[in-house]
């Protein structure tokens, strides 16, 4: 009997020394980025405000900067009567076309094309002086009245805006120094014509349409913003949800088209990265188990669990001793943050 029992013996004590022999492993980590987000400026433009600085945490859709839009203003107060474009749109398309990106009609109807030669015989009457005003009057329809002024002069032929007053186009209108239209302060007669609407022309690719048809606008106000390049939006938004790694937007400076505006590392490629020293490749393999205790809340005795997703096949070329890194994979909750060391053990 006892013979039977001595091998059984050995046996057990054969596999206990085996497992005592398998060591437990501890290495040092640090969290890393596995992959980096690059966000792009789609204009160039310069950068008129920048919302972020490296280690901000943002969110996919964040504005991280605004560009500074060329913003295209009214002339002249009037009513938009035609707009061709809208965010997105290529200014210069819109020229080729339809003309314009938008028209407007002046709050100057009529213009009169004139000469002074029906005026009255003063040598006054044929004297005219750019911005003076005068008074018009129909010669078929004595009724049709109106204000206007002169805004060119050459020779004995001027052209004079009507500012107040309705007429036929095409018809004949007398031209008046004096209030009282009396013959005597007559310049002379010309003919009505329709003045032609502005046409809005801009470059860039649309960011904004501010008017429509119909508004009615004064000088001054905002028509529509270009920028120039493929986007249409003066923001620049984060792709993802993670940490600012590098910032490259400058308030005042131009950023180009395409150039990198910022570098984010986001939340989903956090891993640990350890060095392990050659000698102990033998402790740990792919796919195995890891203990995560982070040097900030060490005493807590909180831990997570990793997995060892890849170990380096060639040795870290800075190192003296051959060492080897190794990536493990795990699930960071909201305390965890990048550049946090991290002790690594395996599991007994």
């Amino acid at each position: 009997m006892m013979k039977k029992i001595l091998p059984l013996m050995l046996t057990m004590m054969l596999l206990f020394a085996s497992g005592a022999a398998a060591e437990s492993l501890t290495l040092d980590g640090k969290v890393t980025a596995a992959y980096t987000q690059e966000v792009y400026a789609a204009s160039t433009a310069i950068v008129q405000s920048v919302n972020i600085t490296v280690g901000q945490v943002v969110s996919a859709g964040d504005a991280i900067g605004v560009l500074r839009t060329t913003k295209v203003y009214a002339e002249d107060h009037g009513t938009v009567t035609a707009v061709f474009g809208e965010a997105g749109d290529l200014a210069e398309t819109l020229t080729e076309r339809w003309g314009a990106a938008l028209y407007m009609e002046t709050d100057i109807l009529y213009t009169v094309s004139a000469t002074t030669e029906k005026a009255y015989g003063a040598a006054e009457n044929t004297l005219l002086h750019v911005g003076e005003t005068v008074y018009l009057c129909s010669r078929t329809d004595r009724t049709r009245t109106g204000t206007g002024l002169i805004t060119a002069v050459a020779g004995n032929a001027y052209t004079v805006h009507v500012t107040d007053g309705s007429f036929l186009v095409g018809e004949t209108a007398e031209i008046f120094r004096a209030s009282a239209m009396t013959d005597a302060s007559c310049l002379g007669r010309g003919t009505v014509e329709r003045n032609a609407p502005l046409a809005i022309t801009a470059s860039g690719r649309i960011v904004e349409m501010a008017v429509q048809p119909g508004d009615t606008v004064r000088k001054g106000d905002l028509l529509l913003e270009t920028l120039e390049g493929s986007g249409a939006s003066s923001l620049i938004l984060a792709d993802s949800t993670g940490v600012v790694a590098q910032v490259n937007l400058i308030q005042g400076e131009t950023i180009a088209e395409n150039a990198v505006a910022c570098v984010i590392w986001p939340m989903a490629a956090m891993q640990i990265e350890a060095t392990i020293p050659e000698t102990e490749l033998g402790n740990l393999a792919v796919g195995e188990q890891v203990e995560l205790t982070f040097d900030w809340n060490a005493d807590s005795g909180d831990t997570l669990l990793g997995t060892v997703e890849r170990i380096s096949a060639i040795a870290d070329p800075d190192s003296t001793a051959a060492s080897y890194v190794a990536i493990i994979r795990f699930k960071p909750d909201e305390s965890i943050r990048y550049g946090m060391h991290v002790t690594i053990s395996t599991i007994e």
